[in-house]
C-alpha cells in the first residue's frame, strides 16, 4: 500500500513538472536571462516598441498604466524607445508584443566591446595578460624591401599578414575605393595611420558628427583593417587603401545599447558603407538589430561581427554574430589552432588571426599594442572583403562572401565546423579566386563575375544559453590586452 501511494506521488510530481515546463515553453519571447555571468543583458527602465503601420490600440492604455510606460523618443526604423518601471522590462515587452498594434517589443539590450576581463580602455585600466608579447612604442628605424614589402617598422611583427599571404594579394589590390564602416567606440580621427582615409562618421553616443575614440577599441579595430602602409610608421593594415567610416556606439567604458547599434547600421548603409565591421557583442537576439542588419544587407553592405571571447566562460551564444545576414568571425593563433578564448558554435562562419595582433592605441599616436580577441580577427575578415571588392567592384556582397568562404583554409574537422566555420581566411586564395573570373568581366562589361554562389549561413535560434563563470582577473601587467 505504501509502495502504491509513493508511486502515485511520484507520478503526480512528474505531471506537475511537465506542466510547469509546458507553461515555461509557452512564455514565448522571454528569451534572455537578465544576467550573463556578471553582465546585465539589457538597459534598466526602457524597452523598444515597433508599431505596425497605420495601427492604433486602445488596449495599450491599461498596460501602459501598469508598467508606467512613458514615450521617450523615436530611435530609427520606426522603433520607439519607451521608459518603463525598472524591473519590468521583460514582462512589459511580452505584454506589448501581444498587442495587435505592435510588431514587436523588446528590452534595449546592452552591447559591449568584444573584450574579456581586464581590457584597458583609453583611460589606462589594468591590462589582461596571457603570453609574453609586449606593448610597443613607435621606433625610429625603417625597414625596406626591394620586392615591395611595406617599410612600416613593425611590419615584420605582423605574423597574421604573412599567415594569410597578404603580400600576394597586394600585388593586385590594396582596397582602394571601398568604404569600411567601423561600428565601435569611434576612431582616433587624427591618427597618422588613419586620418587621410577617414570619411564622415557619426557619434550615436553624444549625438554629433565627431566619432572620436575615447576608449581605444575602435582605433585598434580600424588599424588592423586599414592602417596606412609604406608610410614609415607603425604597421600596415590589410586593406591599407580602404576608406574608414567611424560610427560610434560605445562609450568611454566600452558599453552601449542595441538601439544605437540599430541606428548605426541604418546610418552606415544609407551613408554608402560597402562593408560593416562590428567587433561588439550582446547577449540577446534582438528583433530591432536583426531588422537593421537585414536593411543594411538589402542596401548591399556586407556585415562582419566578432564571435566573442567567451569560450572558456560557458561559451554563450553572442549577437549580432549569431543573427542572420552576418558573417561571424572566430579567432586563430599563430599555429592555425583555435584561439583559447574564441567563442564557438554553428553560427561561426569563418576564422581569422586574432592573437598577438599589433595595432595603434590612442590617445598617443606613437603607441602600438599587441592584443588578442575576436575583435581583431573580425577586421581581418572585413578588410579581406575590401580587397576582393576592390579587385572586382561589380561583385555583389553575396559573391564576395562566397569568395571568402570558398578560398578559406579548412581547419579542424573537415568542412564547416563550430570553431573555424568554413576555415581561416586566405587573402592570396581569395584574390586568386576573384581574378579567375576577370576574363568574363573584360569581355562582357557589367556582367557580374561568375563566382560560385551559396546561401549565406543562417544562424540557429538557440533555445538556451549557458551562463558563463565570471573571469578571474590575472596579475596586472602593462603589455597585452584582449579585445
Amino acid at each position: 500500500m505504501v509502495t502504491s501511494s509513493s508511486s502515485r506521488s511520484v507520478f503526480i510530481s512528474l505531471i506537475l513538472i511537465l506542466f510547469l515546463a509546458l507553461l515555461a515553453s509557452c512564455a514565448g519571447r522571454l528569451r534572455s536571462p537578465r544576467l550573463i555571468g556578471n553582465k546585465e543583458t539589457f538597459a534598466s527602465g526602457r524597452i523598444l516598441i515597433k508599431f505596425n503601420p497605420g495601427s492604433s490600440s486602445v488596449s495599450m492604455a491599461e498596460a501602459a498604466k501598469k508598467f508606467d510606460l512613458r514615450p521617450s523618443s523615436i530611435s530609427c526604423g520606426s522603433v520607439h524607445i519607451h521608459s518603463v518601471r525598472p524591473g519590468t522590462e521583460l514582462e512589459a515587452a511580452e505584454v506589448f508584443t501581444l498587442d495587435p498594434a505592435v510588431d514587436y517589443a523588446e528590452p534595449d539590450y546592452l552591447i559591449f566591446a568584444a573584450a574579456g576581463a581586464g581590457f584597458a580602455g583609453a583611460a589606462g585600466r589594468v591590462l589582461d595578460e596571457r603570453g609574453d608579447e609586449r606593448g610597443l612604442r613607435q621606433l625610429t628605424f625603417q625597414s625596406t624591401n626591394d620586392a615591395g614589402t611595406p617599410n612600416d617598422p613593425f611590419y615584420d611583427k605582423q605574423w597574421a599578414l604573412a599567415k594569410i599571404e597578404a603580400e600576394s594579394a597586394w600585388k593586385v589590390t590594396t582596397g582602394s575605393n571601398v568604404t569600411i564602416a567601423v561600428i565601435d567606440s569611434g576612431v582616433d580621427l587624427d591618427h597618422p595611420e588613419l586620418a587621410a582615409r577617414v570619411v564622415e562618421g557619426y557619434d550615436f553616443v553624444n549625438g554629433d558628427a565627431e566619432a572620436d575614440d575615447d576608449y581605444g577599441h575602435g582605433t585598434l579595430v580600424a588599424g588592423v583593417a586599414a592602417a596606412a602602409a609604406n608610410n614609415n610608421i607603425g604597421i600596415a593594415g590589410l586593406a591599407w587603401n580602404a576608406r574608414i567610416m567611424p560610427v560610434k556606439v560605445l562609450d568611454g567604458q566600452g558599453q552601449g545599447v542595441s538601439s544605437n547599434l540599430t541606428c548605426a547600421l541604418h546610418w552606415a548603409a544609407d551613408s554608402g558603407a560597402d562593408i560593416i565591421n562590428i567587433s561588439i557583442i550582446s547577449f540577446g537576439p534582438s528583433f530591432g538589430m536583426q531588422s537593421a542588419i537585414d536593411y543594411a544587407a538589402s542596401e548591399g553592405a556586407l556585415i562582419f561581427s566578432a564571435a566573442g571571447n567567451l569560450y572558456e566562460e560557458g561559451n554563450p551564444v553572442t549577437y549580432p554574430a549569431a543573427h542572420d545576414n552576418v558573417i561571424a568571425v572566430a579567432a586563430t593563433d599563430k599555429d592555425d589552432a583555435h584561439a583559447w578564448f574564441s567563442s564557438a558554435g554553428a553560427f561561426v562562419d569563418i576564422a581569422a588571426p586574432g592573437v598577438g595582433i599589433l595595432s595603434p592605441f590612442p590617445p598617443s599616436h606613437h603607441e602600438y599594442r599587441s592584443v588578442y580577441g575576436t575583435s581583431l580577427a573580425t577586421p581581418h575578415g572585413a578588410a579581406l572583403a575590401a580587397l576582393v571588392l576592390s579587385a572586382v567592384p561589380s561583385l555583389s556582397s553575396e559573391e564576395v562572401e562566397t569568395v571568402i568562404k570558398r578560398s578559406a583554409v579548412d581547419l579542424g574537422d573537415a568542412g564547416k565546423d563550430d570553431k573555424f566555420g568554413h576555415g581561416r581566411i586566405d587573402a592570396s586564395g581569395a584574390v586568386a579566386l576573384t581574378l579567375s573570373s576577370l576574363p568574363v568581366q573584360l569581355l562582357l562589361p557589367g556582367v557580374n563575375a561568375p563566382v560560385p554562389t551559396e546561401t549565406p549561413t543562417a544562424a540557429p535560434s538557440p533555445t538556451s544559453e549557458t551562463t558563463p563563470t565570471p573571469a578571474t582577473s590575472p596579475a596586472p601587467t602593462p603589455s597585452r590586452q584582449q579585445n
